[in-house]
């Protein structure tokens, strides 16, 4: 299959959820999206835009065997987000400092510009110039598809929406989804999967959702961060090797239901917030 360049942040997360202590992990939508494509078969290169705090992140034997060269070091620290959840698994607030991520949409674009037959994944994140890297990928007839992240999808999703339709895939949550359909219209995107956390998700073809597919029961639930991009990650694995929606979408599942019950990929709290 051919690679596909994973688009995003690599950050340091600082996790915090009612009733457990404060976690410190590796983090960022490209590392867990290219981490799951990559397990599930795809070959995946995070392009993103890192400091000297995460250079050992090829090195991590926890990872899979990832195409690291596209990674840009930045002469700042990493991105780092403290994100907040409620007792549902909710994302209730997010504060962030973006450091070395500043530079990702000019790296994004050499990016785009050097790798003309490239397949790429956008995860539509601050501070990415989503317009500017989305111009530039229909410009040069790039294949991509495209995810969102609720706390900055009421301004991306409608910023984003003259290039919808050139996507083969949307990520959303139910919300998100929302928001989508009244950015597209008339003119629905070809493919678009919406979750809902544990509840069940489904792929809407066209403007027209298909059967769910319901995640199995989690006995052990060990992080919710990433849940989402290894999802997706999965899912573009599976279609890539033409895998129909229905059946990727419950490999899909699967795997996030999973990557809810493995430990995180903690560090030591030396950048936690005071």
């Amino acid at each position: 299959m051919q690679r596909t360049i994973v688009i995003g942040n690599i950050s340091l997360d600082h996790i915090h959820r009612p009733g457990h202590p404060p976690l410190h992990q590796l983090g960022g939508a490209a590392l867990h999206l290219a981490a799951a494509a990559a397990r599930a078969g795809l070959p995946a290169a995070p392009a993103a835009s890192i400091g000297s705090d995460l250079a050992h992140l090829p090195d991590d034997p926890r990872l899979p065997a990832l195409d690291w060269t596209l990674l840009h070091h930045a002469p700042q620290s990493s991105a780092a987000f403290t994100i907040h959840y409620d007792r549902a698994g909710t994302v209730t607030a997010v504060d962030t400092a973006y450091g070395a991520a500043e530079h990702l949409t000019a790296h994004a674009l050499r990016v785009i510009d050097r790798h003309p037959q490239a397949v790429f994944h956008i995860s539509g994140r601050r501070p990415l110039d989503l317009p500017a890297v989305l111009g530039a990928l229909t410009t040069r007839d790039h294949t991509f598809s495209l995810d969102f992240h609720l706390p900055s999808a009421p301004h991306l999703i409608p910023a984003a929406a003259p290039w919808l339709h050139h996507a083969t895939t949307v990520f959303v949550n139910a919300e998100e989804h929302l928001l989508l359909t009244q950015s597209t219209g008339s003119r629905p995107c070809p493919e678009v999967v919406v979750t809902d956390g544990p509840r069940p998700a489904y792929v809407v073809l066209n403007g027209r959702p298909g059967p769910p597919v319901v995640p199995p029961a989690v006995p052990t639930l060990r992080q919710i961060t990433g849940a989402g991009d290894t999802l997706a990650g999965t899912y573009l694995a599976h279609r890539a090797r033409g895998i129909p929606p229905g059946a990727a979408l419950t490999h899909a599942v699967q795997a996030a239901s999973r990557h809810t019950t493995q430990h995180p990929l903690t560090l030591a709290p030396h950048r936690a917030p005071p």
